[in-house]
């Protein structure tokens, strides 16, 4: 399996969790008097776990936020263009009014001159 066919967060745990094995196993060789070598592996795989598990449902939750912002910006989107349909056909609409308004109002004018 190839390292980037792998999730993000899956990457990233691995990640961590890798620099933290390291730190760990150099910590028991060079400063622990008496390193417990059984618990070693227990403590990479519960950290596994753990930073797995707080990775995954922080990229879910990132995922869930860009996803109402997402929705958030096209629902303004569409308000945005109703409002200027709705502006495009008022001032249509008020272009239709005054012209029928000069119109009468010419009619009128000419009806007082006979």
């Amino acid at each position: 399996m190839h390292w980037k066919n792998l999730p993000r967060w899956m990457r990233d745990t691995g990640s961590v969790v890798g620099a933290m094995s390291v730190l760990l196993i150099l910590y028991d060789l060079m400063l622990a008097k008496d390193p417990n070598w059984v618990l070693v592996p227990f403590q990479i795989i519960l950290a596994l776990i753990a930073v797995g598990a707080w990775s995954y449902f922080s990229y879910r939750s990132q995922e869930k936020r860009k996803l109402q912002e997402q929705r958030k910006a096209e629902a303004a989107e569409r308000r945005a263009a109703k409002k200027k349909k709705l502006a495009e056909e008022g001032a249509k609409q008020a272009a239709q009014t005054r012209a029928r308004n000069v119109a009468r109002n010419q009619q009128h004018q000419q009806h007082r001159h006979d």
